[in-house]
Protein backbone atom coordinates (compact mmCIF):
# COMPACT_ATOMS: atom_id res chain seq x y z
CA UNK A 1 0.00 0.00 0.00
CA UNK A 2 2.97 2.39 0.85
CA UNK A 3 4.52 1.36 -2.45
CA UNK A 4 1.15 2.69 -4.00
CA UNK A 5 0.92 5.51 -2.37
CA UNK A 6 4.18 6.74 -2.71
CA UNK A 7 3.51 6.23 -7.13
CA UNK A 8 0.27 8.23 -6.80
CA UNK A 9 1.94 10.82 -5.41
CA UNK A 10 5.28 10.92 -7.91
CA UNK A 11 2.97 11.09 -10.62
CA UNK A 12 0.95 13.92 -9.75
CA UNK A 13 3.95 15.96 -8.83
CA UNK A 14 5.71 14.79 -12.18
CA UNK A 15 2.41 16.23 -13.73
CA UNK A 16 2.18 19.46 -11.86
CA UNK A 17 5.87 20.55 -12.76
CA UNK A 18 5.71 19.72 -16.17
CA UNK A 19 2.53 21.83 -16.25
CA UNK A 20 2.96 24.37 -13.90
CA UNK A 21 6.48 25.00 -12.65
CA UNK A 22 8.89 23.81 -15.55
CA UNK A 23 8.29 27.06 -17.53
CA UNK A 24 6.63 30.67 -17.61
CA UNK A 25 4.90 32.52 -20.54
CA UNK A 26 5.97 35.38 -22.10
CA UNK A 27 3.48 36.85 -24.50
CA UNK A 28 1.40 33.88 -25.06
CA UNK A 29 4.73 32.05 -25.18
CA UNK A 30 6.42 29.65 -22.91
CA UNK A 31 9.92 30.18 -22.02
CA UNK A 32 12.31 28.12 -20.03
CA UNK A 33 15.09 29.27 -18.56
CA UNK A 34 17.95 27.73 -16.29
CA UNK A 35 16.98 29.31 -13.15
CA UNK A 36 13.34 28.13 -13.52
CA UNK A 37 13.64 24.86 -15.16
CA UNK A 38 12.73 21.83 -13.49
CA UNK A 39 12.98 19.22 -15.84
CA UNK A 40 15.78 16.92 -13.36
CA UNK A 41 12.95 17.06 -11.00
CA UNK A 42 10.57 15.42 -13.80
CA UNK A 43 12.99 12.87 -14.22
CA UNK A 44 13.69 12.18 -10.70
CA UNK A 45 10.12 11.67 -9.50
CA UNK A 46 8.97 10.21 -12.72
CA UNK A 47 11.22 7.27 -12.09
CA UNK A 48 10.66 7.59 -8.58
CA UNK A 49 7.10 6.78 -9.44
CA UNK A 50 7.29 3.82 -11.70
CA UNK A 51 9.78 2.11 -9.66
CA UNK A 52 7.29 2.37 -7.08
CA UNK A 53 4.30 1.01 -9.44
CA UNK A 54 6.74 -1.72 -10.27
CA UNK A 55 6.90 -2.77 -6.49
CA UNK A 56 3.36 -2.47 -6.10
CA UNK A 57 3.12 -5.09 -8.69
CA UNK A 58 5.54 -7.10 -7.15
CA UNK A 59 4.33 -7.78 -3.82
CA UNK A 60 0.46 -8.23 -5.35
CA UNK A 61 1.52 -10.65 -7.55
CA UNK A 62 3.83 -12.42 -4.50
CA UNK A 63 1.81 -15.42 -2.93
CA UNK A 64 4.60 -16.92 -1.33
CA UNK A 65 7.05 -14.61 0.47
CA UNK A 66 10.22 -17.27 0.69
CA UNK A 67 9.38 -17.97 -3.27
CA UNK A 68 10.84 -15.98 -6.30
CA UNK A 69 9.24 -16.56 -9.15
CA UNK A 70 10.98 -15.31 -12.99
CA UNK A 71 8.76 -12.14 -13.19
CA UNK A 72 9.35 -11.40 -9.70
CA UNK A 73 12.93 -11.21 -10.53
CA UNK A 74 12.55 -9.13 -13.80
CA UNK A 75 10.30 -6.32 -11.56
CA UNK A 76 13.08 -6.46 -9.04
CA UNK A 77 15.75 -6.05 -11.33
CA UNK A 78 14.21 -3.12 -12.97
CA UNK A 79 12.99 -1.10 -9.78
CA UNK A 80 16.73 -1.22 -9.00
CA UNK A 81 17.85 0.28 -12.29
CA UNK A 82 15.02 2.30 -12.28
CA UNK A 83 16.47 3.32 -8.58
CA UNK A 84 19.46 4.39 -9.26
CA UNK A 85 18.21 6.39 -12.62
CA UNK A 86 16.45 8.26 -9.74
CA UNK A 87 19.39 8.60 -7.78
CA UNK A 88 20.99 9.95 -10.40
CA UNK A 89 18.41 12.11 -11.51
CA UNK A 90 18.15 13.99 -7.71
CA UNK A 91 21.73 14.69 -8.07
CA UNK A 92 21.71 16.37 -11.24
CA UNK A 93 18.50 18.28 -9.90
CA UNK A 94 20.28 19.57 -6.87
CA UNK A 95 23.25 20.48 -8.61
CA UNK A 96 21.60 22.32 -11.19
CA UNK A 97 20.06 23.91 -7.94
CA UNK A 98 23.27 24.83 -6.76
CA UNK A 99 24.50 26.15 -9.94
CA UNK A 100 21.74 28.31 -11.04
CA UNK A 101 19.19 29.61 -8.33
CA UNK A 102 21.71 29.50 -5.08
CA UNK A 103 22.93 32.71 -6.15
CA UNK A 104 21.41 35.55 -8.43
CA UNK A 105 19.59 34.13 -11.14
CA UNK A 106 21.87 34.00 -14.65
CA UNK A 107 20.76 36.57 -17.36
CA UNK A 108 17.97 35.05 -19.35
CA UNK A 109 18.57 34.24 -23.43
CA UNK A 110 16.09 35.91 -25.74
CA UNK A 111 14.10 32.80 -27.32
CA UNK A 112 15.23 32.81 -30.63
CA UNK A 113 12.96 30.66 -33.04
CA UNK A 114 15.45 29.99 -36.03
CA UNK A 115 18.52 29.06 -34.14
CA UNK A 116 19.88 25.56 -35.46
CA UNK A 117 19.83 22.49 -34.40
CA UNK A 118 23.77 22.17 -34.14
CA UNK A 119 24.21 25.39 -32.10
CA UNK A 120 21.97 24.31 -29.65
CA UNK A 121 23.49 20.74 -29.09
CA UNK A 122 26.94 22.57 -28.81
CA UNK A 123 25.29 25.01 -26.02
CA UNK A 124 24.41 21.48 -24.26
CA UNK A 125 27.74 20.27 -24.46
CA UNK A 126 28.97 23.42 -22.78
CA UNK A 127 26.47 23.35 -20.28
CA UNK A 128 27.95 19.60 -19.02
CA UNK A 129 29.98 20.09 -16.08
CA UNK A 130 32.59 17.96 -14.45
CA UNK A 131 30.46 17.17 -11.41
CA UNK A 132 27.86 15.84 -13.91
CA UNK A 133 29.89 13.80 -15.60
CA UNK A 134 30.90 12.15 -12.09
CA UNK A 135 27.44 11.65 -10.85
CA UNK A 136 26.70 9.69 -14.83
CA UNK A 137 29.89 7.79 -14.13
CA UNK A 138 28.69 6.48 -10.87
CA UNK A 139 25.31 5.46 -12.34
CA UNK A 140 27.00 3.67 -14.60
CA UNK A 141 29.42 1.62 -11.90
CA UNK A 142 26.23 1.27 -10.27
CA UNK A 143 24.54 -0.26 -13.47
CA UNK A 144 28.16 -2.82 -13.66
CA UNK A 145 28.03 -3.81 -10.27
CA UNK A 146 24.17 -4.64 -10.19
CA UNK A 147 24.61 -6.72 -13.06
CA UNK A 148 27.84 -8.25 -11.03
CA UNK A 149 25.23 -8.76 -8.33
CA UNK A 150 22.31 -10.58 -10.20
CA UNK A 151 25.03 -12.21 -12.62
CA UNK A 152 26.69 -13.88 -9.69
CA UNK A 153 23.51 -14.34 -7.49
CA UNK A 154 20.88 -15.62 -9.13
CA UNK A 155 18.73 -14.62 -5.96
CA UNK A 156 20.59 -11.21 -5.58
CA UNK A 157 20.20 -11.11 -2.23
CA UNK A 158 22.52 -11.51 0.96
CA UNK A 159 22.91 -14.61 2.21
CA UNK A 160 23.67 -16.04 -1.73
CA UNK A 161 26.83 -17.99 -2.41
CA UNK A 162 29.13 -15.08 -3.84
CA UNK A 163 27.86 -12.40 -1.36
CA UNK A 164 31.01 -10.01 -2.17
CA UNK A 165 29.28 -9.09 -5.42
CA UNK A 166 26.34 -7.90 -3.12
CA UNK A 167 28.50 -6.31 -0.73
CA UNK A 168 29.79 -4.30 -3.53
CA UNK A 169 26.80 -3.33 -4.95
CA UNK A 170 25.31 -2.72 -1.75
CA UNK A 171 28.51 -0.01 -1.66
CA UNK A 172 28.20 1.82 -5.12
CA UNK A 173 24.03 2.05 -3.97
CA UNK A 174 25.44 3.93 -1.31
CA UNK A 175 28.38 5.98 -3.25
CA UNK A 176 25.61 6.78 -5.32
CA UNK A 177 23.47 8.55 -2.73
CA UNK A 178 26.05 10.59 -1.28
CA UNK A 179 26.01 13.50 -3.77
CA UNK A 180 22.59 14.27 -2.64
CA UNK A 181 23.78 15.04 0.82
CA UNK A 182 27.16 16.70 -0.16
CA UNK A 183 24.71 19.24 -2.26
CA UNK A 184 21.76 19.58 -0.20
CA UNK A 185 24.76 20.44 2.40
CA UNK A 186 26.62 22.91 -0.31
CA UNK A 187 23.23 25.02 -0.87
CA UNK A 188 21.69 25.40 2.66
CA UNK A 189 25.73 26.89 3.36
CA UNK A 190 25.99 29.55 0.88
CA UNK A 191 25.55 33.08 1.71
CA UNK A 192 24.94 35.86 -1.40
CA UNK A 193 23.46 38.65 0.85
CA UNK A 194 19.76 38.76 -0.14
CA UNK A 195 20.06 36.23 -3.24
CA UNK A 196 19.46 32.38 -3.23
CA UNK A 197 16.77 30.48 -1.28
CA UNK A 198 15.14 31.58 1.93
CA UNK A 199 16.37 30.30 5.34
CA UNK A 200 12.51 28.41 5.45
CA UNK A 201 13.52 26.41 1.79
CA UNK A 202 16.82 26.13 2.96
CA UNK A 203 15.29 24.15 6.08
CA UNK A 204 12.87 22.19 4.31
CA UNK A 205 15.78 21.00 1.71
CA UNK A 206 17.59 19.93 4.51
CA UNK A 207 15.03 17.86 5.84
CA UNK A 208 14.33 15.92 2.66
CA UNK A 209 17.93 15.26 2.57
CA UNK A 210 18.09 14.13 6.14
CA UNK A 211 15.00 11.99 5.41
CA UNK A 212 16.22 10.69 1.50
CA UNK A 213 19.10 8.87 3.90
CA UNK A 214 16.52 6.30 4.41
CA UNK A 215 16.77 5.80 0.89
CA UNK A 216 20.78 5.28 1.11
CA UNK A 217 20.22 1.07 1.97
CA UNK A 218 17.90 -0.69 -0.38
CA UNK A 219 14.86 -2.10 0.62
CA UNK A 220 15.75 -5.69 0.54
CA UNK A 221 18.94 -4.72 2.75
CA UNK A 222 16.70 -3.25 5.06
CA UNK A 223 14.19 -5.96 5.14
CA UNK A 224 17.32 -8.40 6.25
CA UNK A 225 18.42 -5.89 8.78
CA UNK A 226 14.98 -5.19 10.74
CA UNK A 227 12.97 -7.71 9.29
CA UNK A 228 9.67 -7.71 7.79
CA UNK A 229 7.35 -8.09 11.13
CA UNK A 230 4.98 -5.47 12.53
CA UNK A 231 6.78 -2.69 14.60
CA UNK A 232 3.92 -2.19 16.70
CA UNK A 233 1.51 -5.31 18.00
CA UNK A 234 -1.41 -5.74 16.01
CA UNK A 235 -0.53 -3.82 13.15
CA UNK A 236 -0.14 -4.20 9.61
CA UNK A 237 2.52 -1.65 9.08
CA UNK A 238 6.13 -3.11 9.61
CA UNK A 239 9.65 -1.57 9.92
CA UNK A 240 10.10 -1.19 6.27
CA UNK A 241 7.07 0.82 5.65
CA UNK A 242 8.35 3.40 7.95
CA UNK A 243 11.14 3.50 6.24
CA UNK A 244 9.02 3.67 2.95
CA UNK A 245 6.96 6.39 4.83
CA UNK A 246 10.21 8.29 5.31
CA UNK A 247 10.96 8.12 1.44
CA UNK A 248 7.44 9.48 0.62
CA UNK A 249 8.04 12.64 3.47
CA UNK A 250 11.34 13.32 1.71
CA UNK A 251 9.27 13.62 -2.12
CA UNK A 252 6.74 15.81 -0.72
CA UNK A 253 9.23 18.25 0.92
CA UNK A 254 11.42 18.09 -2.17
CA UNK A 255 8.76 19.22 -4.03
CA UNK A 256 7.95 21.88 -1.78
CA UNK A 257 11.42 23.23 -2.20
CA UNK A 258 11.40 23.22 -5.59
CA UNK A 259 7.96 25.06 -6.12
CA UNK A 260 9.45 27.96 -3.72
CA UNK A 261 12.12 28.18 -5.65
CA UNK A 262 10.38 28.26 -9.33
CA UNK A 263 8.19 30.86 -7.60
CA UNK A 264 11.37 32.74 -6.36
CA UNK A 265 12.91 33.00 -9.66
CA UNK A 266 9.45 33.34 -11.90
CA UNK A 267 8.93 37.12 -11.42
CA UNK A 268 12.31 38.05 -12.20
CA UNK A 269 12.81 35.44 -15.02
CA UNK A 270 9.98 37.32 -16.73
CA UNK A 271 11.17 40.68 -16.16
CA UNK A 272 14.64 39.85 -17.65
CA UNK A 273 13.13 38.33 -20.72
CA UNK A 274 11.04 40.83 -21.50
CA UNK A 275 13.89 43.24 -21.34
CA UNK A 276 16.41 40.99 -23.69
CA UNK A 277 13.23 41.08 -25.74
CA UNK A 278 13.09 45.20 -26.03
CA UNK A 279 17.15 45.34 -26.23
CA UNK A 280 17.40 42.86 -29.34
CA UNK A 281 13.49 43.43 -30.75
CA UNK A 282 14.58 44.93 -34.82
CA UNK A 283 12.25 47.45 -35.44
CA UNK A 284 14.06 47.72 -39.18
CA UNK A 285 11.35 44.98 -40.16
CA UNK A 286 8.99 47.80 -39.85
Amino acid sequence: MVFGITALICFIFTMIIAFKYNSVKVFNRKIRTQNISNTMWIIYFLTFGVKSTLETVRYAISTEPNIITDADAILFLISLVLQGVSAFGLSLSLNHQRKYRSSAPPTAPAPVDNEPLLGKSDHIIKMISVSEIFFFCLFIIYLVFLYLATRFNEKAHLGSKSEIFTYMFLGIYIVQRIPVIVLANTIVAHRNGNEGPSRQSKAILMIAAILHLANGIPLFAWAQLLGSQACLHQTLISWVDIVSIFNVVSLILFFWFLRAEYLRNMEECIWTTVSQIQDTFDFRRF
